[in-house]
């Protein structure tokens, strides 16, 4: 019998793109360390797997080292394939359900497939998929029922053809967003045929193609905002529509001026758009056992190449795992293994740093946002870095000094150097998560600012392992040299 099941992978995250095409899979490879590479991650092709209209799921092969991540908006105009690839193709993932069973006294466990469906007198239409996702951002200021936008299908596991996610308010709720015979398109999801050489159970999430959507008087009230009138569908008498900003007190949105219409400009008040992002659950129901799976769906990655240096695998390594290098025995057990993991920081720090135009943030973060937390400009200034004279042909100074500080941080060897002959490098050009400063200043990440509007800084347990491995590196220099 079939004892236990699971999706994998358990969250996944979809990219908008307009591209009829998905995006080729791909890995992250080993970084460029050769005498004149760039230090940074490279970017591998792998298989991908293409599911047909009708089902059918076929594998194609990497054309040489080539990973495509946009199209040209004409593909039939020879001009506009050659010179302008501006739809990004979209990031398709599949979830793919994974159990243990028992077959002749014998325990196993991976991937389910038709032959374990038909070893216990199921089929793929005893499996049922239910997908239910939903874009709250409205609702998340209004707190009004019917500025919820919400999808859902339910899909037997021998049906084959795509499905519309069709967002929509909920049915019976006063001032609805999206009012009746209106839907905003959330995506689309597709059970593969399993096959002799895929006989595996999965389902493909497709996500929308990274569209705003506005009310009807959208135009009447702004023309910065110029939609297509096939998108102006939005009921301009739902809350959202005459939404204010709330202020700093409010903790439901922090910082929460970030919306259409917000700005003194635009008069203060919600425009009413939304886009088509969206995010839910996805679950599958095989022999009386359930198992649930996350989806995400975000905009695209611009530079997907370069790896931020706090990712969400760090935010949850944080919550889980936070204490553990705080334990000696972390570092001296495991010596090679913390180096790997530091470098392995540094390099995204470099590929995030070469990212990010420091110029333009120095100054934004100098003038603009220290300000806003209660410095004059002049302070302001003050904290963050001199801008340096401009070189003949270096057009971002500060920019360009910052990517050859830290492309040095990436040879482990130098690092430790640096380290050893200046005990509080860490503490001095490293934030420190828990001071929880207000103000931009020159330590790392500089000019960055995080989600609640304060100056960005690593996980608690990343900037203790920092500290830990520097304290290691200390105690075993010889004193006096």
């Amino acid at each position: 019998m079939i004892e236990k099941i699971w999706l994998y992978p358990p969250l996944a995250f979809a990219r908008l793109g307009p591209s009829p095409e998905p995006c080729e899979n791909y890995r992250y490879g080993d970084s460029d360390l050769s005498p004149r590479g760039t230090g940074k991650t490279v970017v591998l092709p792998e298989p991908s797997l293409h599911v047909a209209e009708n089902g059918t799921l076929t594998e194609t092969q990497p054309e040489g080292n080539r990973v495509r991540f946009k199209d040209p908006e004409d593909p039939e105009d020879p001009e506009d394939a050659k010179n302008s690839a501006t739809w990004f193709r979209p990031i398709c993932p599949f979830f793919e359900v994974h159990g243990t069973w028992t077959i002749d006294g014998q325990r196993h466990s991976g991937a389910i497939t038709t032959k374990e469906l038909d070893a216990f007198d199921l089929t793929p239409g005893n499996v049922r998929w239910t997908v239910e996702v939903a874009n709250l951002k409205a609702h998340q200021r209004t707190r009004a029922l019917g500025d919820r936008i919400e999808a859902k299908v339910e899909i037997p596991g021998n049906e084959h053809t795509r499905r519309p996610l069709q967002g929509r308010s909920p049915q019976g709720a006063a001032q609805r967003l999206v009012p009746q015979g209106q839907h905003v398109p959330l995506g689309s999801v597709q059970i593969p045929r399993p096959s002799a050489t895929f006989p595996e159970l999965r389902l493909r999430f497709t996500p929308a193609a990274g569209l705003v959507y506005g009310p009807t008087n959208l135009l009447q009230r702004t023309t910065r905002y110029p939609l297509p009138a096939e998108r102006l569908i939005l009921s301009p008498n739902s809350p959202w529509c005459s939404f204010p900003p709330t202020g700093g007190d409010d903790p439901r949105t922090v910082p929460g001026e970030i919306f259409a219409g917000a700005g003194e400009v635009d008069g203060g008040v919600s425009f009413g758009l939304v886009d088509d992002t969206c995010d839910g659950l996805v679950t599958v129901r095989v022999g009386g056992l359930t198992a649930h799976a996350r989806i995400v769906v975000t905009p695209p990655d611009f530079a997907p190449d370069r790896r931020p240096f706090t990712s969400l695998a760090d935010g949850l390594t944080d919550r889980v795992r936070r204490a553990e290098v705080r334990n000696p025995t972390y570092i001296s057990g495991k010596q090679q293994l913390t180096a790997l993991e530091v470098r392995d920081l540094f390099e995204r720090v470099l590929e995030a740093m070469d990212a990010v135009n420091l110029d333009v943030q120095n100054d934004r973060a100098g003038r603009y946002q220290n300000v806003r937390l209660g410095l004059t400009e002049e302070e302001g200034r003050d904290r963050m870095f001199p801008v340096p004279e401009a070189l003949d042909g270096v057009t971002l100074p500060l920019t360009e000094q910052g990517r050859r500080k830290h492309r040095r941080f990436v040879a482990l060897e130098v690092l430790e150097d640096m380290i050893r002959e200046q005990p509080d490098l860490i503490q001095r050009f490293i934030r420190n998560p828990y001071a929880q400063s207000d103000w931009f200043d020159r330590r790392m990440p500089v000019a960055v600012r995080g989600s609640d509007g304060f100056p960005m800084h690593l996980t608690h347990r990343q900037y203790d392992l920092l500290v830990a491995w520097a304290n290691s590196l200390q105690s075993a220099v010889e004193e006096g040299t």
